[in-house]
């Protein structure tokens, strides 16, 4: 009897061996992820009513070149100021994808102090208690670097992509649902005011803006942005050449 035990023992390992086999028969063990590069910048600025022309793209696979397997979505239209995004997206022979953003930002050109572009947000910069007034609380959540875009929509109408300066997106790393987007007058003796703002993240925008002013000798915009009644964030950005 245990003769016969251990021969169906050692006819049920050799069976379970190769039905293991065949389920794993023709499976890759190493898969080669697409490399994906864009020509050109990853941010570009275009005037408004110009023509978009595509920098293009690269993309290979272990070795072997695959650009022309990547889709674009996404569209520009050059006639309507505005931020536009592109993803770029290439697949794999196994069905893993890679992906790469470009942005497109339209801008008005009307001649204006305040240049459109990046502007990078000083480690200056500062949070304070709401009508405080400057002060040094809270400037580690500036992260030196963060840059920020502000750009032109119509003659005077500015967009700006954070006017926290990234203190919630950068700082404290939430993410860009948590930048303070945002739109501004800039008015004849050089000054701003706020037209609208909202931060995703939370479903608000700012209580004011004050003190704005723009300084086009050192093309650099300071002002305060109070928030939810508790806070002054106290920005000085100058534009990147």
């Amino acid at each position: 009897m245990k003769v016969l035990y251990k021969y169906c023992l050692i006819v049920a390992s050799v069976f379970l061996l190769f039905s293991c086999e065949k389920e794993t028969e023709g499976i890759s063990r190493i898969t080669y992820y697409c490399e994906l590069d864009l020509k050109g910048d990853p941010t570009e600025f275009i005037s408004l009513g110009s023509t978009y022309n595509e920098a293009g793209w690269v993309a290979s696979e272990n070795g072997e070149n695959v650009t022309d397997k990547v889709t674009v979505n996404g569209t520009v239209n050059a006639n309507t100021a505005g931020i536009y995004r592109l993803v770029y997206s290439v697949y794999n022979s196994d069905g893993f994808a890679k992906t790469a953003v470009r942005q497109v930002i339209v801008y008005d050109t009307t001649p204006s102090v305040i240049e459109s572009g990046f502007y990078e947000v000083s480690p200056s910069s500062n949070r304070t208690s709401f009508g405080s007034g400057p002060g040094t609380s809270g400037s580690s959540e500036f992260k030196s670097g963060t840059t920020i875009i502000i750009y032109q929509i119509s003659a005077g109408k500015f967009y700006i992509s954070d006017f926290i300066g990234g203190y919630y997106d950068v700082g404290r790393g939430y993410g860009s649902t948590y930048a303070m987007t945002g739109l501004f007058q800039l008015n004849s003796d050089n000054t701003i005011e706020l037209i609208d703002s909202r931060i995703a993240g939370w479903g608000d925008g700012l209580d004011a803006v004050v003190d704005g002013v723009y300084d086009p000798t050192t093309k650099t915009l300071t002002y305060t942005a109070q928030y939810a009644e508790s806070y002054d964030f106290n920005i000085i950005a100058t534009k990147i050449n």
